[in-house]
């Protein structure tokens, strides 16, 4: 399996996973669910194919600028969707195919908990198309090794 769909294998693993403001994949208590932030799916994933880790290095911004544009036409399974306002991302999504993406989505600063995300629905969940949000930036591609 190549490391690009190892990553894609192992963010839809998360599915569901709670929404926390920050969270790059670390466990809520003991034995707790693993918590995520958008940009704490997608560099968690990252590392845990034995890529690089990002985690505390990148969020929306850095992976916005260090990651190779794609276009639209171009994007494979496993690409990033990026959004935000005034060419600022502050949310990101991974394409699975199809136009749908899935990330950890939901949530905000105000998403600390696990009681907050419940409450919130804020969690790592499926969007039938990348245009679910009407401030879509654009798409970038992760450097794979392989």
């Amino acid at each position: 399996m190549s490391i690009r769909n190892a990553f894609l294998v192992t963010v839809l693993s998360q599915m569901h996973a709670p929404y926390r403001w920050a969270g790059k994949g670390e466990r809520d208590g003991l034995a707790g669910p693993r918590v995520f932030d958008c940009s704490g799916l997608v560099t968690w994933a990252y590392r845990e194919v034995g890529d690089v880790d990002w985690r505390r290095t990148h969020n929306t911004d850095t992976l916005w600028a260090k990651c190779a544009p794609v276009q639209e036409s171009e994007l494979l399974p496993g690409d990033l969707v990026l959004y935000g306002k005034d060419g600022d991302p502050d949310h990101v999504m991974v394409h699975v195919g199809g136009g749908v993406v899935v990330g950890a989505s939901g949530g905000g600063r105000k998403t600390l908990t696990l009681a907050d995300a419940y409450s919130q629905g804020a969690r790592v969940q499926a969007h039938a198309s990348f245009r679910y949000r009407r401030d879509l930036l654009g798409f970038r591609r992760l450097p794979f090794r392989s």
